[in-house]
């Protein structure tokens, strides 16, 4: 597929499997939206609609891509276009599977684009459809959490269709409240006699050692670390502690302090990649280093310690439903940090979390215990 194949894609390309990777591939790519951009320009010229001649597919590449910022890396990052166009995609996919459908009914049915033809019914039908088919992890139905990350997903797109004008119908208010209970929230918890035996596992493995220790005593995500580089790590004059800094989550700054446990095993953890461990602020290598000396991918790295996870065969994790993931970590984080007397204000800022209820939920079980009434009994009074 070349530049202009983002308006030349046809519905049969779409409604392929063998496909779609490279269908998501071509459209998270954004080399296509300043032509997108001139043709809104040349619309608003001609007073005509803004998005008047946009394809299907061009209103979500556009929507994907749109510039919110005058920062360009203020906008959505690469991945979460990728996700973005995935579950768009989906979406699009299961219209255009009923294209024939649709022409029988609906009224004043027009050829040139599927979304202008949905319905409000459409828009619960495929709810129901998402909520039941055998879609998610070993065919079965997603999770209330993967299915609310999808509708907001699409209830989104759908609410900017509208607002721009481009369909005639509110059909992001058709959808069905998916906000999730307590029970549909998976637990993540991880304590601290937990993670000891998993570092007690590995203390003879560099590699492991130093990532695991990394994870429970930062608090940062996986991707933060996999990005992390040697030259970010640097002696505060201030202090005269270690300190890593970078950029997360929304471009947020971080600025971690370095334990100096964790400081002597990333160490021995680049010493065992035969990489400098001499201090250099112009070192732009990677922090952690794979075996090619490169950066890791954040899913590759995530990958490797969910596997040294799960070759350690401990007996608290044959109790869990689901796998521990590096993002276990950051509920660890948080739960320990609450039981060595730390203020959840200072919590939520240390995890970068940009609403404090995200910290109360890592939180819950330590929350309730604190507040337990029956602690305060002399159960020598029975």
């Amino acid at each position: 597929m070349n530049k202009v194949t983002v308006r030349n894609l046809h519905l049969t390309d779409l409604q392929q499997p063998n496909m779609l990777p490279q269908i998501i591939h071509k459209l998270s790519q954004g080399e296509y939206y300043p032509a997108l951009e001139k043709q809104i320009e040349q619309n608003s010229r001609l007073d005509r609609r803004k998005f008047e001649g946009f394809t299907d597919v061009e209103m979500m590449y556009y929507y994907v891509h749109q510039r919110k910022h005058i920062r360009q890396n203020r906008d959505r990052k690469h991945n979460t276009k990728v996700e973005y166009l995935r579950n768009l995609l989906q979406f699009y996919r299961y219209a255009a599977e009923s294209r024939q459908f649709l022409k029988e009914d609906v009224k004043d049915y027009t050829e040139d684009s599927l979304l202008k033809n949905l319905r409000p019914w459409h828009i619960r039908h495929y709810q129901e459809y998402l909520q039941t088919a055998p879609l998610g992890k070993g065919g079965k139905p997603y999770t209330a959490a993967t299915l609310d990350g999808k509708l907001t997903i699409l209830k989104s797109f759908l609410k900017w269709l509208y607002t721009s004008k481009h369909i005639d119908f509110p059909l992001h208010e058709e959808f069905l409240g998916t906000s999730l209970s307590g029970e549909d929230i998976p637990n993540r918890d991880l304590y601290y006699h937990e993670v000891k035996q998993l570092l007690d596992y590995y203390q003879d493995h560099p590699i492991h050692h130093a990532l695991l220790t990394m994870l429970a005593m930062t608090g940062l995500r996986v991707r933060e670390v996999a990005e992390a580089k040697w030259r970010d790590l640097y002696l505060d004059p201030l202090s005269g502690h270690y300190r890593l800094k970078g950029v997360g989550k929304r471009d947020k700054p971080f600025d971690k302090y370095i334990h100096p446990v964790l400081f002597e095993r990333i160490i021995k953890y680049r010493e065992r990649r035969r990489v400098s461990i001499e201090m250099n602020p112009d070192d732009n290598g990677p922090l952690f280093p794979n075996r090619e000396g490169d950066h890791y991918t954040y899913k590759n790295l995530s990958n490797l310690i969910i596997r040294a996870i799960e070759r350690t065969d401990l007996p608290f994790l044959k109790q869990r439903k689901e796998k521990v993931t590096p993002h276990f970590f950051r509920h660890f984080y948080a739960i320990y940090s609450r039981q060595q007397g730390a203020d959840i204000f200072l919590i939520q800022k240390e995890l970068g979390h940009q609403d404090r209820r995200t910290t109360e939920r890592y939180l819950e079980k330590v929350l309730q215990r604190e507040q337990e009434i029956g602690m305060l009994w002399n159960q020598d009074n029975f």
